[in-house]
C-alpha cells in the first residue's frame, strides 16, 4: 500500500523551507522554520511527542494548520523521527514541494535518503 498523503504533506513542507531561506531557533526541542512564498507564510513546527522519544512537525500556511506528521513516511510500520532536526528538516522538503507544485507534495525514499533518514538500502539510521 502507499502512504502518499502522509508522504506528500511532508514533502511540501520540506521543499517550502528550502526554496527561500527561514529561520531556526536555539533550542532543539522546539525547532521552528518560517518562509514566504508565492504571497504565503509556510511555517514548521518541530514537537516531542509525548508517548515516545521521538519527534513530530506541523506545517501551517498563513496561520492554519494543514500537515501534521508524527511518523516517517514512505517507511513501512509507525517509526518517528530520532530527532528534532530529521523532523524539522523533512518538513521543509515538504514545504518546499509544496511551492513548487499544486499537487499535493509526496516524499520519496530518495528524499529521506538524502536527509539521511535512511541508509541507501531504505532502512532507518539507527541515531541513538
Amino acid at each position: 500500500m502507499r502512504r502518499i498523503t502522509t508522504t506528500i504533506l511532508t514533502i511540501a513542507a520540506l521543499a517550502a523551507g528550502c526554496a527561500s531561506g527561514g529561520q531556526q531557533p536555539q533550542q532543539p526541542d522546539t525547532l521552528s522554520y518560517d518562509t514566504t512564498a508565492q504571497g504565503k507564510q509556510y511555517s514548521v513546527m518541530v514537537q516531542p511527542l509525548d508517548t515516545t522519544d521521538g519527534y513530530s512537525y506541523t506545517i501551517s500556511v498563513n496561520g492554519r494548520k494543514f500537515i501534521h506528521q508524527t511518523i516517517i513516511p514512505v517507511v513501512e510500520g509507525f517509526h518517528h523521527f530520532a530527532t528534532a532536526e530529521d523532523a524539522l528538516n523533512t518538513g521543509k522538503v515538504v514545504v518546499s514541494k509544496m511551492i513548487s507544485t499544486s499537487d499535493l507534495p509526496s516524499l520519496t525514499t530518495e528524499d529521506l535518503i538524502k536527509l539521511g533518514i535512511l541508509t541507501q538500502d531504505g532502512n532507518i539510521k539507527d541515531k541513538k
